[in-house]
């Protein structure tokens, strides 16, 4: 059968034969900008674009015990503002953006599995200063915040914007980013804007010594003294990373009453660049010491850095990544397009996220873009037709890894394709043609014999508990 007939056939048939229920499984204006081109869309499994040369020394790779903060990650909700606010209040500049079509392996953009976009911005170079990395997640306007960040000191001077925007509290100068960020300016007594104009990021937490002797002993920090803009007194102690004593540091500061920090929805993370395979030597020290692996060590994609993202004793995320594949991260911007953002692309896909009707669909007809139905639809077939088995999955799916659980639990033979790791525009018109067979737009999207039968739980966790699932696959020829 051509294009996607045999498909449409066989959810025709099992439609009169079963009882099962098929069911369907993200604006804001932005700041006037000249239209420019974006990187393509890349998932966090395949590699679309090609990285230049390492730039960095090899030995920074491979020193003992190399370490560089390298950013704090904020989740915003409108990047045009947001971009508007660092580079006219504070004269950063953006150093590379990227999207994404999924949710990342090690949940950079937080807990979620729609597309989202990278913009790191700061001053000078990314490989020589600290920046910051802002994660916008399409379809979302706010993330809640909690008691945890506190604010990022910088140098006062740094501040060119509004002075009507400066406000004064306790004493203290502070201005505030779009989604609530705040930044202290800090009198140094420099005469002009020094070469690194952040001095530390602050946060609460919830018991100063257990934090400080965490820092220190297991993720093999110092103790700094506290300098300019920092706090006094035996609540907080200042640390850091990095050998030489001069990079952006933490400063741990009580929290008041006693409380617990609650990160809420818009916790940031404090990335760290480590020498070669130290990932691995970290992830293993913080489980030794009965600390908590949040994800890894394992390689990201599209560049290939090593990364293992850990948690101290009040829930901060932390990510230890190699120098060497991170390199490969900031060489995005010598791509021709590594620096630009293509904001009526974007005003698309904020259309498509917030469809009342059905948001993941819409988004997969944007990102798939004009695409060759009939070749789709025969690598449909292909497969269906191939395998007595076969699951349409996402790499970072929670319900796709139960559904390959469980059949393997029966001792079936399945075939997974993921369509999220599939190179360029495939994937999204693979789920836009699924749709239009199966009705679902969602993963995990499960065929038996040829026959669609649902997701996880209900599909085959369903077909399971009522006894059918064996015989079903028995009769498909999977057991």
């Amino acid at each position: 059968m051509s294009s996607c007939r045999a498909l449409f056939v066989a959810t025709q048939l099992l439609t009169t034969t079963s009882t099962l229920a098929f069911r369907p499984a993200l604006f804001a204006p932005v700041i006037s900008r000249p239209r420019v081109s974006i990187n393509g869309f890349r998932t966090c499994k395949t590699l679309t674009m090609a990285t230049k040369a390492p730039a960095k020394e090899p030995t920074k790779w491979t020193t003992k015990d190399y370490r560089r903060p390298l950013h704090w990650v904020f989740k915003v909700g409108d990047l045009a503002k947001t971009l508007a606010f660092y580079e006219e209040g504070f004269g950063m500049h953006v150093h590379r953006h990227e999207e994404f079509a999924s949710g990342c392996e090690a949940t950079c953009n937080g807990p979620y599995g729609g597309c989202w976009s990278k913009t790191m911005v700061g001053w000078g170079k990314e490989d020589e200063q600290f920046a910051l990395e802002l994660t916008c997640n399409y379809g979302i306007d706010s993330y809640k915040a909690g008691n945890d960040f506190r604010h990022i000191a910088v140098d006062a001077k740094a501040w060119r914007g509004p002075a009507s925007q400066v406000k004064v509290e306790d004493g203290r100068r502070y201005v505030k980013s779009p989604d609530g960020y705040s930044y202290l300016l800090v009198d140094t007594g420099s005469a002009s804007v020094p070469s690194e104009p952040f001095l530390f990021v602050s946060i609460h937490v919830a018991d100063v010594p257990r934090s400080q002797q965490y820092y220190v002993d297991v993720l093999g920090a110092t103790v700094r003294p506290g300098g300019p803009g920092a706090e006094t007194g035996a609540q907080s102690v200042m640390v850091g990373f990095d050998q030489a004593g001069t990079g952006v540091c933490l400063e741990l500061v009580q929290l008041p009453g006693g409380g617990q920090v609650d990160h809420a929805l818009a916790s940031g993370r404090f990335a760290t660049e480590t020498e070669d395979g130290a990932p691995d030597k970290v992830g293993a020290r913080v489980q030794e010491a009965g600390g908590d692996v949040l994800h890894g060590p394992l390689k990201l994609q599209p560049h290939g850095e090593e990364v293992v993202i850990v948690a101290d004793p009040d829930g901060y995320e932390f990510c230890f990544v190699d120098a060497r594949g991170y390199t490969n991260c900031i060489n995005v911007r010598d791509s021709a397009e590594g620096t630009t953002v293509d904001w009526p692309y974007r005003e698309r896909l904020e259309k498509a996220a917030r469809s009342k009707e059905n948001p993941k669909l819409e988004v997969a007809k944007v990102l798939a873009g004009d695409y060759d139905v009939k070749r789709i639809c025969g690598m449909l077939d292909g497969w269906v037709e191939r395998h007595p088995v076969v699951v349409f999955a996402q790499v970072t799916c929670p319900f796709c890894k139960k559904a390959k659980e469980l059949l393997s639990e029966v001792g079936a033979k399945y075939e997974v394709v993921e369509v999220d790791a599939m190179e360029g525009k495939d994937g999204f018109a693979i789920r836009v043609e699924l749709d239009k067979v199966t009705g679902r737009s969602t993963v995990p999207n499960i065929f038996i014999g040829g026959k669609p039968v649902g997701g996880f739980s209900d599909g085959v966790e369903e077909l399971h508990k009522n006894g059918k699932l064996v015989p079903l696959l028995k009769e498909a020829g999977a057991l």
